[in-house]
């Protein structure tokens, strides 16, 4: 008579080395799953600056109080954080913090308080990388 494994140590073996199988399986599946749930948060965000638009309706300066008005208009139904207004004066940058939201086919006012008169240049950045608008003294003046 021949010895070997009794069924039931098999039986044991079997469904031990089974679970471990789907417990290293579930682990994977799972960082898989949450990996690609990022990924595809971040591209929904991407794909909404891909069709963001905004622009510079209207501007002035007001020399008494040295306040810059910014209208802008948001020409897209994508919500754009505004991040920084840049000010070129020749070589010297200036960088304001613009907070606040333009809502989606809206126009809003911005005031951009203690601005140094005849700039050069502006740009305002949003959370968007490559959205923003650029514009010039003469034309908030």
């Amino acid at each position: 008579m021949r010895k070997g494994i009794s069924p039931l140590v098999a039986a044991v073996i079997l469904i031990a080395t089974t679970m471990s199988i789907a417990g290293i399986l579930s682990y994977w599946a799972t960082s898989f799953v949450r990996t690609r749930l990022v990924e595809t948060e971040n591209q929904t965000q991407d794909t909404e600056c891909l069709i963001a638009q905004f622009r510079l309706y209207s501007g002035s300066y007001n020399n008494a109080t040295n306040d810059l008005i910014l209208i802008l208009e948001n020409q897209r139904s994508v919500n754009l954080v505004l991040k920084d207004l840049y000010l070129f004066y020749g070589t010297v940058l200036e960088t304001k913090t613009l907070s606040g939201t333009l809502e989606g086919n809206t126009l809003k006012s911005f005031n951009v308080t203690n601005v140094n008169d005849n700039f050069d240049r502006g740009i305002i950045k949003t959370s968007c990388p490559d959205i923003d608008v650029e514009f010039t003294y003469s034309q908030v003046t």
